[in-house]
């Protein structure tokens, strides 16, 4: 089972995810890859701490978006 949600763009795949933290707040996380490769080759990308859960996810989802358009990986 794939934890978080996952993304694709052409042939990049992005692995979003909003972690709970011990304080309560939430990070972004993005992990994007090319869709042949294991998740080994992800390359993670922090996307920041945010108060609630569904800014985290939000904030995601966009630099999952932006990684996409700038060919981050």
């Amino acid at each position: 089972m794939v934890e978080g949600r996952i993304l694709q763009s052409g042939t990049h795949v992005a692995r979003i995810l909003a972690t709970h933290l011990p304080d309560d707040r939430y990070e972004a996380q993005v992990f994007v890859r090319l869709a042949r490769e294991p998740e080994i080759a992800e390359t993670y990308i922090p996307a920041g701490i945010y108060e609630t859960e569904a800014e985290a996810w939000t904030a995601a989802e966009e630099r999952a978006e932006r990684a996409f358009r700038e060919h981050e990986f």
